[in-house]
């Protein structure tokens, strides 16, 4: 029963949040086969999904007892005839065994155990579910946090080569008295600057590997190997096709008509508890050696629902309340959700367009500027100071690039892992 409860739970988590196991599923996220495979492999070895899973197991062990008789009752008399002890002297003396056994009304067990399945589904496709899109989201994020961090990296290696250029600039300049001993002071200055990017970077990749491998369930200082780029700005699904999308994989929308149906078996429930539970009940009395030999009883009791306008009509009040409350919370989650998509796609493609301006725009003027500045130094007509401000804003620029991309990256994966609270 475990075994089967947890293989049902694993595979519902995977259903609900790898690319390939839905491909009928719109997504913003573009395919990647070895991101999916990260993801999966997280997924498998989380230990947030065991936790999940022991309250998936929790609500399914619930099934069996709401749906199973109450346990009978066994009890014993002694009935005495006198002061004195009279068993087995006296017509009215007797120790007596009784069981006895409650029977409600046909088909209340029935409705308790579809109540508790129900619940348990609940719990599967809300708990589950959001473990594996939010560990999914987490594997995605750090992915590209760590494709951020190297790509950086990189661009401060090519900072650093344009720094050596450009201090050999000065140093020839400077020889042949066309240039001041300032300006190769600046430049050597500016390579050493370098090391300190270059020592703060480090740290975030290691970070960032860490964070990875955390995930993965690794050794944390585990080497992992990481996309050389970032993924290019690219067209999104339409807004109506995304939306529709993160509704039908959405764990809380799921749960919360998942909790409809809860209700109203519930309220079934409450229903049913307007009719009458009874009680049959047996045993044997034994009198000792009086003549007569053992007597015997059985008997059949019934409740008398008496207090329906206090008990029960509350009761299916309060069930049918819960169904129109459950009704509404559905239609929240859509409304939450519906926004939410809404705010995340116009965030991504913000990210989108200021990503596409730096890469068609600012970055080629700014690589224009540094070339224009260069020979312009080179030829004595601008101060150092021209060329070491085109240096930062290239690569200033350049890293801001990188950081949109990154932020778009990221804004997919929001999309489609669909949380509320963000």
């Amino acid at each position: 029963m475990k075994q089967s409860i947890i293989a049902v739970a694993s595979a519902l988590v995977l259903s609900a949040s790898i690319a390939v196991a839905q491909p009928a599923t719109v997504r913003a996220t573009p395919a990647d086969p070895a991101l999916d495979a990260l993801v999966r492999t997280a997924i498998e070895t989380t230990p947030e999904l065991a936790v999940a899973r022991a309250s998936v197991e929790a609500a399914q062990r619930r099934i069996d007892p709401s749906r199973t008789l109450a346990d009978p009752m066994l009890s014993t008399t002694l009935q005495n005839d006198g002061r004195a002890p009279s068993l087995g002297a006296a017509e009215g003396s007797f120790v007596g065994l009784m069981l006895s056994q409650s029977l409600p009304w046909p088909g209340k067990l029935s409705l308790a155990g579809q109540a508790a399945a129900s619940e348990a589904r609940e719990i599967e496709a809300g708990t589950l579910g959001r473990v594996g899109l939010t560990i999914e989201a987490r594997v995605r994020n750090a992915w590209y946090g760590l494709a951020l961090a190297r790509a950086v990296d990189g661009v401060i290696e090519e900072r650093r080569e344009t720094a050596k250029q450009i201090e050999q600039t000065t140093r020839d300049r400077y020889a042949a008295g066309l240039a001041v001993q300032q300006d190769v002071l600046r430049a050597q200055v500016e390579l050493v600057r370098i090391d300190e990017l270059k020592s703060a970077q480090h740290a975030a990749i290691t970070a960032r590997v860490a964070e990875l491998n955390r995930l993965l369930g690794n050794p944390q200082d585990a080497q992992l190997a990481a996309p050389a780029t970032l993924p290019e700005v690219a067209p999104l699904p339409q807004t109506a096709e995304l939306i529709a999308s993160v509704l039908q994989r959405s764990p809380e929308a799921a749960a919360a008509r998942q909790g409809i149906e809860t209700d109203r078996l519930r309220a079934g429930m409450a229903k049913k508890n307007f009719l009458p539970d009874f009680v049959v009940s047996g045993g044997s009395m034994y009198r000792g050696h009086f003549e007569m030999g053992p007597m015997w009883q059985v008997g059949v009791g019934v409740s008398l629902p008496i207090f329906q306008n206090k008990k029960q009509r509350n009761q299916l009040a309060e069930a049918e309340a819960r169904v129109a409350g459950r009704t509404a919370e559905a239609e929240i989650v859509a409304r939450e959700l519906e926004l939410k998509t809404r705010e995340r796609i116009a965030q991504l493609q913000a990210a989108n367009d200021v990503a596409a301006l730096y890469r068609d725009r600012i970055v080629p003027l700014d690589e224009l500027s540094l070339e224009s500045a260069l020979a312009s130094y080179r030829a004595g007509k601008v101060p150092f100071v021209t060329v070491f401000e085109a240096v930062n804003a290239l690569y200033a620029d350049r890293t801001t690039l990188l950081e949109r991309l990154a932020e778009a990256a990221m804004g997919r994966t929001a999309i489609d892992e669909g949380a509320l609270l963000q």
